[in-house]
């Protein structure tokens, strides 16, 4: 798997539904093979995650919205996002333009 470029556009992949718990509220992402609960800044990560944002204008939002540097909060991001791919629940395509 090489390394998620900043131009690339990730994006959940069909098999993978963000939705609330029924029982709990909390974030979680159901695909075929299971279910994963999401803290705060999981779901925040993945909401983001629709195709039609580059990984370094995500990895910005939520630099504005944590009130965080960037460059500090990239890493955790892309680790995020890598651990998701490894599983296949993430797709990804190149930004156009």
């Amino acid at each position: 798997m090489s390394p998620l470029s900043p131009t690339e556009r990730p994006k959940l992949s069909a098999r993978a539904r963000l939705q609330a718990d029924k029982v709990t509220g909390r974030p979680i992402l159901l695909y075929p093979e299971g279910v994963l609960v999401l803290n705060a800044t999981g779901e925040a990560i993945v909401d983001l995650c629709r195709g039609d944002l580059t990984l370094e204008e995500i990895i910005s939002q939520l630099a504005a919205k944590y009130q965080a540097p960037a460059d500090a909060i990239a890493r955790d991001v892309v680790a995020y996002l890598d651990r998701l791919r490894a599983v296949n629940l993430l797709e990804t395509s190149t930004a156009h333009g």
